[in-house]
């Protein structure tokens, strides 16, 4: 009986087994299918670069994360790791939306000192060529009290980012229109920002000129408050207008002229009741804030500047959008 009963126990244990290995496959396959990175790509190599003035040598990674890229055939979402002797400092989310034929994978980063502060940044692309479009880059700044990097919002997911002159980028896009054109974006030192200044004007003379125009939140004055939100709301009128009319185009195109233009007359409209809303609920919270009189007009200015400049943050992304999509 007791033989029976161990010879009995060693024929489930092996259909037990062969149970498992069956699991085990599936689940491979389970896990190759859902897999964003097809089997024949070569990941982007581990590179190192001396970050200058004594900041060391810093590695860098790109890690895959474990959820399924909604795009088949892109290389996908993951993070791009910084290691100091092997040991991870940060990891800065990325995304690849490219195909991996299109990635170098052993040059997917690209080194420089963008700000002219005497370290290395670097760039990354974001979104491959299109046909009839510019490439989406990222740029990550050197932090040197951190030793991190840090997103340079003011230059990446635009266009294509390349180095004009010492502090100063050239920043290649595409208008709502589909027209190629050139921003100049100069690092000014004081404020440290990157400001938008005209081809050919000096990364010191555009700094001087932000210096100016800088209105800071601690102590805000009136005349620089006044003249930070004139030249965001400058900004911000020439971006409404490249949205506006790429806008219609499509609209027209798709729905035609009487909807294109009705739209058009909406958008001016909301705008205005934009500033409008602007304007009283500035004069609202500037009044809850019990301030003395003298300093009544400052703070009602530092107010308008820091809701037109949030305006101006949600018109490049739809800009930005606008210019995807086509």
């Amino acid at each position: 009986m007791n033989t029976r009963f161990f010879a009995l126990s060693r024929k489930a244990g092996a259909l037990a087994l062969v149970g498992a290995l069956a699991g085990c496959a599936q689940f491979s396959a389970l896990t190759e299918s859902l897999s964003f990175r097809p089997a024949d790509t070569t990941p982007p190599e581990k590179l190192t670069q001396d970050i200058g003035r004594g900041a060391g040598t810093l590695a860098f990674a790109f890690e895959l994360d474990n959820k399924a890229d909604k795009e088949d055939g892109q290389v996908g979402s993951g993070y791009i790791v910084v290691l100091r002797d092997d040991k991870e400092l940060q990891a800065l989310p990325h995304v690849f939306e490219m195909q991996p034929s299109e990635l170098d994978a052993k040059a997917w980063l690209e080194f420089a000192d963008f700000n002219r502060d005497g370290f290395m940044d670097f760039k990354v692309a974001r979104a491959a060529t299109a046909k009839g479009q510019l490439p989406l880059e990222s740029v990550y700044q050197f932090d040197r009290a951190s030793g991190t990097f840090a997103l340079v919002e003011a230059l990446s997911g635009v266009g294509r980012v390349s180095v004009t002159t010492p502090g100063c980028v050239g920043l290649d896009l595409l208008t709502a229109d589909g027209a190629a054109k050139q921003e100049s974006l100069c690092f000014a030192t004081a404020s440290d920002k990157w400001v938008f200044s005209k081809p050919g004007v000096s990364r010191d003379q555009a700094a001087r000129a932000q210096s100016a125009q800088q209105c800071d939140p601690l102590t805000p004055s009136l005349k620089a408050c006044q003249l930070a939100r004139t030249e965001a709301e400058a900004r911000l009128q020439k971006l409404m207008r490249e949205y506006r009319s790429g806008k219609k185009k499509a609209l027209q195109k798709d729905q035609g002229k009487g909807y294109a233009e009705a739209y058009a007359k909406t958008f001016d409209w909301d705008h205005l009741s934009w500033r409008r809303y602007r304007d009283a609920r500035c004069a609202v919270q500037v009044r809850e804030q019990a301030l003395s009189p003298k300093d009544l007009p400052a703070a009602t200015a530092l107010c308008r500047y820091d809701w037109t400049r949030d305006q101006l943050r949600r018109y490049e992304e739809q800009v930005a959008r606008l210019t995807d999509d086509r």
